[in-house]
């Protein structure tokens, strides 16, 4: 059965179906989680500390080293700090979302590449950007406490100087022993890998074009605070997926794209040129990551958003950029029930169905009247129906016809256009969606 969207209460609760999803990926971690445990207690013994890290490596750390592609290879921590760590401290959940080869390491080497830095222009940079955030959460960055320290350690990376014959290259607080190796975690559910330590390193091989790079692979697998996040929607039934799309590199082999959400803007974008509505304000009901809202926004619209998960905000500023007051979160009903006046554009996607199950407060007709409310021009809508396998049996009466004419019955629009079915009916979901969109507009 489909997930429940908006105010509606569903079968499954929350926290059992988030019992139920860690305790299935509980299994697949058991002889990770020995050898970390195995470290641990490796660590508490009674024996000299170079003694206890020669004891801990081999349950830490595999044995040999492997080659891994560059591209795959995230941002993790900084000065000590976990990689999670980091990006929470530093307000950033999608830092170790990002390629090495995209961060700020790489970014300052291309500049530097493109002609010399002034020390202005360098301070201008993300690189010094990121060093003053780890200044902020941890003290320093590499000993550097200050812009012209921070000066100081951009340009040993940009130029190391030659050192005297015998002489070590210096240790720099936070740094990598000379010789040292690139060391890295897997990251769990992807291809991917995270920097436990070596950023410098990895950003100036993918700067040089190197497709891949010897590593060392941490044994347990890490997650990221945006695979935390989205793992913790309620909506998700205990499994890898995206209801829209996230862009993320771990994200791209095993977390499935349930609606693609391009086909249904595209048919939206076209309905808008049409009633010369640049610039409308838009609500969309039922938000859900903000993937609409995102949209909308780009292309110079004026948008709220509805959404009963209260971790929306936080995801649509992480993976959109969209500014978290423009999610209110709570019941779809309550919420539509206390909008003063209307928005130009009104869009609510795979929610009416619920209620036409009766798993809301009000029924079908209910929460039509209340977006017919605060539409101003145009609504965009679609649901559940009955071709879908799951709903075969529950909404026999709700096919395209049937949707059209309740939304012409029951509305108090001047046309109902439908514009066609969605393209989400394939593998793995192939027998469901497939939804018509409809626009149910006022002419004015």
């Amino acid at each position: 059965m489909a997930p429940g969207r908006g105010g509606v209460v569903i079968g499954v609760p929350t926290g059992t179906r988030l019992r139920l999803r860690r305790a299935r990926r509980r299994g697949a971690s058991v002889l990770q989680a020995r050898l970390s445990a195995g470290a641990a207690r490796a660590g508490q013994l009674p024996v000299p500390a170079p003694v206890r890290a020669r004891l801990a490596d081999p349950l830490v750390w595999e044995p040999h080293p492997r080659s891994v592609p560059v591209p795959r290879i995230l941002l993790g921590g900084q000065n000590g700090l976990r990689g999670a760590d980091y990006a929470r401290a530093t307000g950033d959940l999608m830092w170790t979302s990002r390629r090495v080869a995209d961060g700020p390491h790489a970014d300052l080497l291309r500049a530097a590449g493109a002609g010399p830095l002034r020390d202005d222009e360098l301070l201008g940079t993300d690189y010094a950007a990121m060093a003053r955030r780890s200044i902020a959460v941890s003290g320093h960055w590499f000993g550097a406490t200050d812009d012209a320290g921070i000066v100081r350690v951009a340009r040993g990376f940009l130029d190391p100087a030659p050192l005297p014959p015998g002489q070590d290259t210096p240790v720099r607080p936070a740094g990598s022993r000379p010789g040292a190796p690139i060391l890295v975690a897997p990251i769990q559910g992807s291809d991917c890998y995270q920097v436990v330590d070596g950023h410098h390193r990895v950003a100036r091989l993918a700067v040089d074009g190197a497709p891949t790079v010897e590593v060392r692979v941490r044994r347990r697998a890490v997650t990221t605070p945006l695979q935390d996040l989205l793992d913790r929607m309620s909506w998700i039934g205990g499994e890898r997926e995206l209801y829209q799309p996230v862009d993320a590199p771990e994200l791209a082999t095993s977390w499935a794209t349930v609606r693609r959400c391009t086909d249904r803007l595209d048919k939206m974008r076209a309905v808008l040129r049409d009633l010369h509505l640049d610039g409308a304000t838009y609500l969309d009901v039922a938000s859900c990551y903000g993937w609409f809202l995102a949209a909308m926004a780009d292309a110079g619209h004026d948008v709220q958003g509805i959404e009963r998960d209260p971790l929306a905000p936080t995801l649509a500023a992480a993976a959109y950029g969209l500014a978290p007051e423009r999610v209110t979160t709570g019941d779809a009903v309550q919420l539509l029930r206390e909008r003063q006046g209307t928005y130009d554009v009104v869009s609510c996607f795979s929610l009416l169905h619920h209620f036409a199950l009766g798993r809301g407060e009000v029924d079908a007709v209910g929460l039509l009247s209340l977006l017919d409310r605060v539409t101003g021009r145009v609504l965009f809508l679609d649901t559940g129906q009955a071709h879908e396998a799951w709903f075969r049996d529950s909404l026999r009466e709700w096919d395209t016809d049937h949707v059209r004419d309740f939304l012409v019955r029951h509305g108090t629009f001047d046309r109902v256009i439908d514009l066609g079915a969605d393209q989400d009916d394939v593998a793995p979901y192939d027998g469901n969606y497939g939804r018509h969109l409809f626009a149910c507009v006022r002419d004015r």
